[in-house]
């Protein structure tokens, strides 16, 4: 990848105060003058059609990539600065009205007269010209609060009651236990040895505090340890019981090093624990923000300390499709990369030069394996019918040759949905279905059916002879007959349909065998719930980690469904309003963080995930009433930050 030039810089300023005008400068700092260029850029916001440019003129436009051409026969001379205002943006509803830096452009490039490129160095968009820097305030370590147990657990455990303090210079050793034990401290071993280096002395060895593990009768996930003088004894009945057991340990023995004043490894004393709920996931974007395989052990690894056990992979989207699929070559050449001058141009901070990934199976056989290892559940997401721009680049033969028109979806992408009226869309999906059954164990594959334009199909004249048969006259309704076809697949495959919230409009897919993730807000959740579905709470207002964490402008992230700050995301009682009867529709929740915002920025994602994650895996796992946001506050920094 060639790096920007610093010879050439694009600087940005949103100006509410001037109507929401935008201006744009780019810096010549080169020896030479520059004429019959173009400027390319992206980020989280669109410059309207009738915006009104000043300086330049729009002369392309995808999403949220645009590329602007001076006035004709304009040199940029060496050390000047060519400035386009746009007189206001975020007229339009698709448009995302910028708040945060982050909206900004977050990668820029020139093209030159012979049509070669040159990246070009991109500062942080700046308000009304204010100067300033992005923000990394990480939330205060706090003391313990008085009463609280002094042992370092996130999520904290079911009950704690212990004493005293042992020798925490000693790593923790399992000197007696049977198979599944040993596999479970093999597991921790291995996993805490990646997170923490090689930094003296290990959490876990062959010689050290002696440990005994016994196999007795209780829940999958559920574990109790109880200290003594002459060893620590791990009572569970499955691998994933003593698996989390020794995470607890490993995590206590961490903190007592750390932190001798305020945290211990116990001398005496019991922990009984076990989750609250079964779905405790994190959903990562694998198509808005590219992340190399090695990147997903990470993340899994991250998960696996929390005691998080399913890892969402939002697999395609509009802007990029990451799963082979053999019998469809196209998706790998052509959706799997962005670039300038592919079907896809550089989007949310992607470089100029060809940029994607697509997973092999062996690669994605490889993490399924790993993340098992860890008690994690990989669950695969295709997302349709909706948000597949990408797809339908690769593939135009499953679009309507007769459709007119177009439609838009919140992105702004025109006719990117998968028509319910093309057949060849049927069996392309009983192949990428079987694939995806065929790498995934899963008992879960996700479907998508979120963001469907309005209006989408309606010009396509395959779409309305359908619609006619059936006496339909909406887009939710074709979007429930097509749904439902594909949940018929899923059916078939043995496997459960998970799909967002809007599957359960224009009559949506039948509730048995089926789950809804409830996404736009918590009462969704309940709604769903009161309409027979099985629901993962995950709404956007509170788990969405993309979202900025508070008003300032320097702040990173999204902010369209508000900012969501630390306190309100540990705050929030997932099912604690729903009453005892619909209770057990209640799955789960999922934590998210999409890539509109990640750009490529070195720490962000780190500042956005964490404590964050962390307190939804609290949520996920401790009940409401042991719930602490003080004690959380006291012991969230210890947790590992490894980069993804």
């Amino acid at each position: 990848m060639t790096p920007p030039s610093p010879l050439l810089r694009l600087e940005s300023d949103f100006a509410p105060s001037r109507g929401n005008a935008l201006t744009l400068r780019l810096h010549n700092g080169t020896a030479a003058p520059l004429s019959s260029f173009r400027l390319a850029f992206n980020g989280m916001f669109r410059i309207d059609g009738d915006a009104g440019l000043i300086g330049g003129t729009l002369v392309e436009q995808l999403s949220y990539h645009h590329v602007v051409a001076p006035p004709e026969g304009y040199a940029l001379a060496p050390g000047a600065v060519w400035t386009v205002t746009a007189r206001s943006i975020g007229t339009d509803p698709a448009t995302k009205v910028p708040s945060h830096y982050t909206y900004g452009p977050r990668s820029a490039y020139l093209v030159l007269a012979d049509g070669t490129v040159q990246s070009v160095a991109v500062a942080p968009m700046t308000q009304d010209g204010v100067p300033g820097s992005p923000a990394r305030a990480q939330p205060p370590v706090t003391a313990l609060p008085a009463g609280e147990a002094p042992v370092s657990v996130i999520p904290h455990p079911r009950s704690v009651e212990v004493a005293g303090a042992r020798d925490a210079g000693a790593p923790l050793a399992l000197a007696a236990g049977p198979d599944e034990a040993r596999a479970a401290y093999s597991a921790a071993k291995d996993l805490a040895a990646r997170l923490f280096g090689d930094a003296p002395p290990p959490l876990f060895a062959d010689a050290g505090t002696r440990c005994v593990a016994r196999l007795e009768p209780m829940a999958d996930e559920a574990y109790r340890i109880a200290f003594a003088a002459d060893a620590i004894t791990i009572f569970a009945s499955r691998r994933t019981g003593f698996f989390y057991a020794f995470v607890t340990l490993g995590q206590m023995l961490r903190g007592a090093r750390q932190r001798p004043a305020q945290f211990v490894l116990p001398q005496s004393g019991t922990i009984e624990d076990a989750p609250r709920l079964d779905w405790r996931g994190t959903l990562l974007d694998l198509s808005r923000r590219v992340f190399q395989i090695d990147a997903l052990y990470r993340a899994a690894d991250i998960l696996a300390w929390h005691k998080l056990n399913r890892l969402h992979l939002h697999l395609t989207d509009d802007e990029g499709w990451r799963l082979e699929i053999p019998s469809y070559p196209k998706l790998a050449e052509v959706a799997g990369w962005r670039g300038h001058g592919l079907a896809l141009p550089p989007l949310f901070g992607s470089p100029a030069e060809r940029h994607g990934a697509v997973y092999s199976h062996a690669e994605v056989r490889g993490l399924v394996a790993h993340a098992a290892s860890l008690g994690i559940v990989a669950v695969p997401e295709i997302d349709v019918p909706g948000h597949s721009y990408a797809t339908l680049c690769a593939l135009p033969e499953l679009r309507d040759p007769g459709e007119t028109g177009a439609y838009h979806d919140v992105h702004h992408y025109s006719n990117n949905a998968l028509n319910p009226a093309v057949a060849a869309t049927y069996t392309f999906l009983e192949t990428v279905f079987g694939t995806v059954a065929d790498l995934f164990p899963a008992p879960l594959i996700h479907i998508g059916g979120d963001e469907v334009a309005k209006g989408a199909w309606m010009q396509s004249p395959l779409a309305r002879d359908l619609m006619s048969k059936h006496g339909w006259t909406e887009t939710a309704q074709l979007q429930s007959h097509f749904l439902k076809r594909v949940q018929a697949m899923i059916t078939a495959l043995g496997r459960k349909t998970g799909a967002w919230e809007e599957a359960a409009q224009g009559g949506g897919i039948e509730a048995a065998g089926s789950c809804l993730f409830a996404w736009t807000k918590p009462q969704s959740g309940l709604d769903l719930a009161k309409a027979g579905y099985d629901v993962i709470l995950m709404p956007s207002t509170r788990y969405y980690l993309d979202m900025a964490q508070g008003e300032d402008w320097w702040e990173p992230g999204a902010a369209w469904a508000g900012t969501v700050p630390l306190d309100l995301t540990y705050n929030y009682d997932p099912g604690g309003d729903w009453s005892s009867d619909l209770r057990p529709r209640l799955k789960g929740i999922e934590a998210a963080l999409w890539g509109e915002p990640l750009g490529q920025e070195p720490g962000v994602i780190d500042y956005l995930l964490f404590p964050r994650l962390s307190a939804v895996a609290e949520s996920a796992w401790t009940p409401p009433e042991r719930k602490n946001l003080a004690r959380f506050l006291a012991t969230q920094d210890l947790i590992p930050r490894p980069a993804l």
